[in-house]
């Protein structure tokens, strides 16, 4: 089946499973529930696949739904966040040395496979850099791919646990707006539009979305609007990011699979484990929540960390703001460490290669 016609099936399978998710009253619902029917429509049919401008359209989305948690006096207040990205910049470092351990010495990758799969990434950026730098891409994206499930699975899990959130989360106070002028919504779609054409040449970096980000962060931190995405876009973006998130079962085999499950499993377990260990000790030091300091170091991608961190609506920017320092972090972290890494080490015997 033509990818155009089946993507009316897979989004309508990923709404039908938000709403199962929703009456079922479980946390975060058009996104699980999406994942989890478009999962099992995936490993039915691997060759149905959502057409790259969905994708390419939800991202700029995202970024202008992103950008509208930026208030004035968030904007302000922003200098004051220092501690939390010297407290990232030292928590990412640790983690990618912890994981360069671990994946060359309990899994067997090469140097520079075990140097990207530590990283923190989204699987997109991650997989142009396997490709660039001589990783094993395929390990590579399946590893990925598996924390980046389990991450979005778990996460809303956690936070509900934590603070009680159900299926209608703690939404931020701009992002219901209660009716939409003609202009407010021209300003979300020059957002949109105008940043999605600028962040194409910047596609590599995630500038779909960053650049729609900026621009919504921009208008909306000084105060020249405070229109948000209705709940309705909202929600549908969370469909596509479920599907988008559970498509990638697609294709996978269940022998060629196995060790990466196990491998990307106990590495995202150790991420969150640590992310809630050091949120919990560092909460005072910061001055933000446990939780938000939580959402802050899960090592999500990109696109569905900021989709889970708008909609739970638990300090919104200042959460996103972290999302992006790591996006920017691994993107330049990885050619350097990688470049060093080559210069003072013999050639690696390991793993793939």
């Amino acid at each position: 089946m033509p990818a155009a016609a089946a993507a009316p099936i897979l989004l309508a399978a990923g709404a039908a499973g938000g709403v199962i998710f929703r009456l079922l009253d479980l946390p975060l619902p058009w996104t699980l529930g999406a994942m989890t029917a478009a999962g099992l429509v995936s490993l039915l049919k691997p060759q149905w696949k959502l057409p790259p401008v969905l994708r390419d359209g939800a991202r700029p989305v995202i970024g202008v739904m992103a950008g509208s948690a930026f208030t004035p006096a968030l904007v302000a207040g922003m200098l004051g966040w220092w501690p939390m990205i010297l407290l990232l910049a030292a928590y990412f470092l640790a983690a990618g040395l912890a994981g360069q351990v671990y994946f060359r010495k309990a899994c067997g990758f090469d140097r520079t496979t075990a140097l990207l799969a530590s990283m923190p990434g989204g699987l997109g950026e991650m997989a142009v850099l396997g490709s660039q730098l001589g990783a094993d891409t395929r390990r590579l994206v399946l590893v990925h791919s598996i924390r980046i499930i389990l991450v979005v699975s778990a996460v809303p899990f956690i936070v509900r646990a934590v603070q009680g959130i159900g299926s209608q989360p703690n939404m931020p106070a701009m992002a219901a707006p209660a009716a939409h002028g003609t202009l407010d919504w021209l300003i979300l779609i020059a957002c949109g539009g105008v940043g999605y054409l600028i962040g194409r040449r910047l596609r590599r970096f995630g500038g779909v979305m960053l650049v729609p980000l900026l621009f919504s962060a921009v208008l909306h931190g000084t105060g020249l609007t405070t229109a948000a995405p209705p709940g309705w876009l909202v929600a549908g973006v969370q469909v596509v990011i479920g599907c988008l998130t559970g498509g990638r079962f697609a294709g996978v085999k269940a022998r060629e699979a196995g060790a990466a499950v196990v491998q990307g499993a106990v590495w995202t377990l150790l991420l969150l484990s640590s992310a809630v260990l050091l949120a919990m000790l560092a909460a005072p030091w910061i001055g933000k929540p446990a939780v938000a300091l939580f959402l802050a170091l899960t090592p999500g991608g990109f696109a569905e960390m900021t989709t889970l961190a708008f909609v739970i609506g638990i300090e919104v920017a200042f959460v996103i703001t972290c999302h992006t320092f790591r996006t920017f972090y691994v993107l330049s972290a990885a050619p350097i460490i990688h470049q060093r890494m080559a210069h003072k080490t013999p050639p690696d015997r390991t793993g793939s290669e």
